[in-house]
């Protein structure tokens, strides 16, 4: 059944979502949320933008009772053997992965069941019971869906709630190289800035003077080659924020190459992807404590668009090398 709702005077200015949890009473405000960013509700006659859409008078709402009530069921995550799961190191106690670009981590308010927690549960099933919740089991950290590299993955309890202390305590050491966009102000820096959700609610941003919510962030990065148009970086983070390293590296004024939300709308550098990689984790053994280190390299679409731009540069520079050698009153045909 569909039902429309106009929206009067008493109820302008509230949120979407706000308002339709708060019309139904049976429906959680995330339960809504996940229908809204699903496009199943519509906000005078358009897939409403954001659950955040502030409500006018006038504004016709329109959306099927059925989806909103099946959006509250409990999420039951899918075992996945199709998805391709490229171990790094695995013992009974955890499982290090290379998460390839494209590859969502885990499930959002979209309930999707092509993520990287699907292959787990696919690999190992008893990883299921692990975590904090049904749509990430084991999961210790996250990478956005178009970044790549190591990641780390308790199998037990013990393990989960070890590794979660040694995140806490700031025990785990990652390190990434990132392509950016221009250069960095100096060669080696530390970006503090607390990083909140951004004004438009779209995205998330890094700011001076921080407002209600935000939390604090701190980024390392020093230069390791200066290219045409970019600097290769490597990063290493203290906080773990969403986005952390790409909304820090815009405030700087040099946005990750490949960066679609954060970047210029047309980027110098077609990459082809977020370049951001994470290759270095350094974690405690949950079980006796030891050290373990792991590292994996570039992703070839990343090695080749690197090799591009040295090839680049070194073309320029004999151009400019080759003109310098030439005096003014020399004859060049």
């Amino acid at each position: 059944m569909e039902t429309q709702i106009t929206i009067e005077e008493k109820d302008v200015g509230k949120r979407l979502d706000v308002f339709l949890a708060e019309r139904d009473g049976s429906i959680s405000r995330s339960a809504v949320q996940k229908v809204i960013k699903r496009n199943l509700v519509q906000l005078n006659g358009r897939p409403a933008k954001s659950p955040h859409e502030a409500l006018r008078i006038g504004d016709l709402i329109t959306f099927s009772d059925d989806a909103l009530a099946a959006s509250d069921a409990p999420f039951v995550l899918l075992p996945r053997p199709d998805i391709s799961l490229e171990i790094v190191y695995e013992d009974d106690d955890l499982i290090v992965v290379n998460k390839p670009s494209g590859l969502l981590v885990h499930a959002t308010v979209r309930n999707e069941q092509d993520t990287l927690a699907n292959a787990l549960l696919a690999h190992y099933p008893p990883i299921r019971d692990i975590g904090e919740g049904p749509e990430r089991p084991g999961i210790m950290h996250r990478l956005d869906k178009d970044a790549s590299g190591l990641m780390v993955v308790a199998k037990t309890d013990l393990a989960y709630q070890s590794l979660k202390k040694s995140f806490q305590t700031h025990d785990v050491e990652k390190e990434y190289a990132v392509l950016t966009v221009g250069n960095p102000p100096n060669e080696e820096g530390t970006i503090d800035l607390p990083i909140g959700r951004s004004t438009s609610e779209r995205r998330m941003a890094a700011r001076s003077q921080p407002l209600e919510g935000d939390r604090p962030a701190v980024t390392h990065y020093s230069v390791e080659e200066y290219l045409p148009g970019a600097a290769l970086l490597a990063v290493h983070t203290e906080t773990g924020r969403t986005h952390q390293i790409r909304t820090h590296l815009k405030a700087i004024g040099c946005p990750v190459a490949g960066d679609k939300l954060y970047g210029p709308s047309k980027s110098p550098l077609p990459v082809g992807r977020l370049f951001l990689h994470a290759r270095r984790l350094a974690i405690r053994h949950p079980k006796d404590g030891r050290r373990l280190e792991f590292s994996v390299p570039l992703p070839q679409e990343l090695e080749t668009f690197l090799t591009v731009l040295r090839k680049r540069g070194e073309t320029s520079e004999r151009l400019t090398n080759r003109t310098a050698s030439v005096s003014p009153d020399e004859d060049t045909g």
